[in-house]
């Protein structure tokens, strides 16, 4: 497992996403500049990519949008959910998972949208919610700033309503198939254990239950203690967030990721 710290001192914009933030800024004023070329190159069109070996186009998709709105929504959802992440996994594998999803989101789209053009980071940004839910599932997200919901309800409202707007084939213009690969990416990348994050594995230890924090032997009472106290840490961020915690936590957090290593 890679070994990553939470770094509290991140800021509100962490290096990964202010650059991802600054790119996709960036990709939209050339989009605007030049027109439909932009699209119609580094946009996904499976079909190019087999027949025309237009290989790059599965990264660079992801960097292009369908307006300003779109691009709002994109970047306001990443900013959300990816930076409480990124400060927990740090920028390269928080930018390793988002390149990822959005790959998977690719991937899915060479079996449903062969001959249509793909664009956006929404399948990217759809495997950081998942990322959030898993990481964070009891934590309160508060819809339209209105309804309180817990984001372990959130993901899975948000993947089912993927998965029957995709079989519906409404016609909407929205690449559902893209949105769920990215959730599908995240989850299998989360769920095989690489995803460097110390906080993904405590929370899978403790789901466990049987798994002690030493392995071997007879627990001492300190690790007893230890485990408490790993137990007690572990619900204040599930209920207050993982900046809840003081320097001293945040170092009791990274020693038991340490010791499952």
């Amino acid at each position: 497992m890679i070994r990553s710290t939470y770094d509290p001192t991140a800021g509100v914009f962490p290096p990964a996403i202010k650059w991802l933030l600054l790119a996709n800024a960036g990709a939209f004023a050339v989009q605007i500049l030049l027109g439909s070329i932009v699209i119609g190159v580094f946009g996904l069109m499976p079909e190019a990519v087999i027949e025309r070996g237009w290989v790059w186009q599965p990264l660079t998709y992801m960097f292009l949008h369908g307006g300003f709105f779109h691009l709002l929504f994109n970047m306001f959802v990443l900013w959300m959910f990816g930076g409480e992440i990124e400060r927990l996994w740090g920028s390269r594998e928080f930018l390793k998972y988002f390149v990822l999803c959005g790959l998977g989101a690719a991937a899915l789209s060479f079996v449903f949208s062969y001959h249509n053009i793909v664009i956006g980071a929404s399948g990217a940004v759809y495997g950081v919610l998942l990322a959030f839910g898993v990481l964070f599932p009891d934590r309160y997200i508060y819809l339209w700033f209105l309804v309180p919901i817990k984001a372990k309800y959130l993901v899975a409202g948000l993947a089912a309503i993927e998965f029957l707007s995709g079989i519906s084939r409404g016609g909407d213009g929205i690449a559902h198939a893209a949105h769920l690969g990215g959730m599908v990416a995240g989850l299998l990348y989360l769920k095989l254990g690489r995803g460097g994050s110390p906080l993904a594995g405590l929370l899978a230890w403790r789901r466990r239950r049987g798994m002690r924090v030493v392995e071997g032997g007879k627990r001492s009472a300190r690790d007893s203690a230890f485990e408490f106290e790993i137990n007690r840490i572990l619900d204040k961020i599930s209920e207050h967030g993982i900046e809840s915690l003081t320097p001293e936590e945040a170092r009791v957090l990274d020693e038991a990721s340490r010791r499952r290593e």
